[in-house]
């Protein structure tokens, strides 16, 4: 037995799109039945026939799904797949590396203390896609073998069913596609069973992979987690398989399909919003600094003025996770990865990280960033892991446990970079989306057209945007900077975003920020959904008060929240005439912020504090106080900007947002303007 499994993708396969799951489904029934068997045979499902007649496992080492989804959290073990002796410090007998809480060693993608590998670093989307390759990789070697069983006993089908395996890969689903919002999440990733394609013309019902993964033996480190706010229990030691918001039932709890379709319907537009903003940034920005704004949501080189407010892939990537989990797996970074949509979220991070490192390909981490004084710094990540010591410096080069090339050496980021024939083989790409192809070369200008359709696909037209204002003529729409030489500005129009700052450790476990804003239907005044900050966190069952406060004086979460010109209409329509022009500009600011209402939830949708005028409708049941300091968001803060257009194309170029004007505290007085439940208290 080899020490390591090597990650080479599909190798010997020849390049193939990843398809979505509806296309996959659809339109390649061959290859989706190769892919639902393949699953099941890696999640060495014990109540399925496979083809050859026996319940068979998967014998390579490391491929089992069990094995796959613990590299992510738990059970906090070496990888099967990756044997060779470790270079780190880390011992597991040794009180420097276990006495600390959380405890150093938290898994390979997310040490538990708050500097996290991957997860809140620069590598974030570079670390993921040898795992996506991993799981796409063991997928397709189970799908070669029963490709080939089922030709060998059908020879009417033969020449059908192995070219189908050699060009399957591993699907991704675009939770940002418009009609998500009315269609939700598609029934593939949640019934129980699905039909299936079998040789002789046939049809087949089996259970279905994407909708859980059967863990008839919780591994030891599993534990049940409490939210103790409301006394709610995600059962992850008792429970026998991965649920979706679940009830807080150790044996066979319902789940709440509803509600989650409802959480994500209603968050589309702000989905939508997010993904379109990752393509604003100015191509010629400092490349590091952008790479670190883009690829996570803490962020290491930026002060506040160095923001370009596009938001990070990270951002959008955590949002999802509290959606689908509810009182779930997917909810918890410690057991995400055993629920099966985990991947095929994923798959979509990491196209939507192919679109963008497609379209800015300069914009790159680097040895490290520089400051306005011209000093160097390095990335670091300053927590150690099973192979990495404390304050490792991340390069380029760095490598990416536990995921070996098969020269035995472990993946660098700069490998992972890009999807075309220049690149490290990877073996896959993506459909074309909005004329983009993203292993294919293009000129600069086509990859400056591709900002601009990417940003249209997703929802963000600032020209078309304008027409839509009913309030366009007060002069803070018309407050315009200097352009640059090659661009010009939009007057009668403003982008408006709120910008978060959430503490990731305030409430031991993954919550949300959610901002609404009034609206007056008739009589009624009701809030309006603008959009969310997520924060993607594991709990900490110490009982240690002083880790505890340490812990939240921790990482920052940022993230941005725009407002669609449907919000904007909505809100000044609410507003008093303003009649003298010069105080308008601020007036308009401060009465869009008095419409504003937060609100802080868990993961289960149980409103936790609130802040601003619906706050009384829209928090917490029952006796509410005062918000401590160490829970409430470190910083709610609105902001508005100009929209400029590059001159250097016929099509007008795509936005990028300047001359940014800070309008303050959305809510004032800081952690006082936040009533939370005495529960909490």
């Amino acid at each position: 037995m080899s020490d390591y499994y090597p990650i080479v993708g599909r190798k010997g396969t020849g390049v193939h799109d990843r398809l979505s799951i509806e296309d996959l489904q659809q339109k390649e029934p061959e290859q989706f039945a190769l892919f639902i068997m393949a699953f099941l045979k890696i999640q060495g499902r014990g109540d399925i026939q496979l083809p050859d007649g026996s319940t068979r496992n998967v014998e390579a080492q490391g491929a089992m799904y069990i094995h796959i989804a613990g590299i992510h959290g738990r059970p906090f073990e070496q990888w099967p797949g990756d044997r060779i002796k470790n270079i780190a410090d880390f011992n597991p007998n040794d009180p420097k590396d276990t006495n600390p809480v959380p405890s150093r060693f938290g898994g390979y993608c997310r040490p538990v203390i708050i500097a996290q590998i991957s997860h809140g670093a620069v590598i974030f989307p570079t670390w993921h896609r040898p795992y996506m390759l991993l799981i796409e990789q063991a997928i397709g070697e189970a799908a070669d073998e029963i490709a080939a069983i089922w030709e060998k006993h059908n020879p009417v089908d033969r020449g059908k069913w192995v070219p189908a395996a050699k060009k399957l890969r591993f699907p991704f689903w675009d939770w940002a596609e418009e009609r998500v919002a009315s269609e939700g999440l598609p029934k593939v990733l949640y019934s129980d069973e699905i039909t299936i394609k079998v040789p002789g013309g046939k049809t087949m019902s089996v259970p279905n992979p994407l909708a859980y993964t059967l863990i008839p033996n919780p591994p030891a480190d599993f534990v049940d987690e409490t939210d103790e706010a409301t006394k709610v229990t995600a059962y992850y030691k008792e429970w026998k398989r991965t649920y979706r918001y679940a009830e807080s039932k150790s044996e066979n709890p319902k789940t709440d399909v509803d509600k989650l379709q409802s959480n994500l319907k209603a968050q589309v537009e702000s989905l939508r919003s997010k993904v379109s903003l990752l393509f604003t940034a100015s191509a010629k920005a400092d490349p590091a600094q952008t790479w670190d704004e883009f690829s996570n949501h803490t962020t290491q080189s930026l002060r506040n003025m160095d923001f370009y407010n596009a938001g990070s892939l990270e951002g959008v990537h955590d949002a999802l996770h509290g959606i689908l989990g509810g009182n779930g797996h997917m909810s918890d970074p410690d057991y995400a990865a055993f629920d099966p949509i985990f991947f095929l979220h994923h798959c979509n991070v990491d196209r939507l990280y192919a679109l963008w490192e497609y379209c800015y390909t300069d914009m790159w981490m680097g040895e490290g960033y520089s400051t306005n004084n011209g000093r160097k710094y390095p990335w670091y990540q300053a927590s150690g892991t099973y192979v990495q010591v404390y304050n490792e410096q991340l390069h380029p080069t760095t490598g990416l446990s536990p995921f070996r090339t098969d020269k035995g050496e472990y993946w660098t980021s700069e490998q992972a970079r890009f999807l075309d024939e220049k690149a490290y083989p990877k073996y896959y790409s993506y459909p074309k989306i909005a004329g983009v192809k993203v292993n294919k070369p293009a000129t600069a200008q086509q990859r400056i057209d591709a900002r601009l359709a990417l940003q249209k696909y997703y929802g963000l037209d600032p020209r078309a945007d304008k027409d839509e204002l009913q309030f366009s003529n007060n002069p803070l729409f018309h407050l315009l900077p200097k352009p640059r030489e090659d661009h010009e500005l939009l007057p009668g129009y403003r982008h408006f975003v709120v910008v978060v700052q959430l503490l990731e450790h305030a409430y031991n476990r993954s919550y949300s920020f959610k901002l609404y804003h009034d609206d007056k239907p008739e009589d009624d005044i009701k809030p309006v959904l603008v959009g969310s900050v997520d924060v993607f966190a594991r709990p900490d069952t110490s009982p240690c008060k002083g880790c505890s406060n340490r812990r939240n004086a921790g990482t920052i979460v940022r993230g941005v929240i725009r407002f669609s010109p449907r919000h904007i209409n909505s809100i000044i329509a609410l507003l008093p005439a303003l009649d003298d022009k010069e105080e308008s500009k601020e007036a308009l600011a401060k009465h869009m912020k008095m419409a504003l209402t937060a609100v802080l939830e868990n993961t289960q949708g149980d409103r936790l504090a609130a802040a601003g005028s619906q706050a009384g409708e829209l928090g917490p049941s029952g006796e509410m106080v005062v918000m401590s300091e160490h829970l409430a968001p470190v910083k709610v803060t609105l902001l508005s900007a100009a929209a400029s257009f590059s001159t250097a194309t016929e099509a007008g170029g795509p936005v990028n947002f300047v001359g940014w004007v800070n309008h303050g505290d959305v809510f004032e007085g800081g952690h006082l303007a936040w009533k939370m439940s005495a529960a909490l208290a």
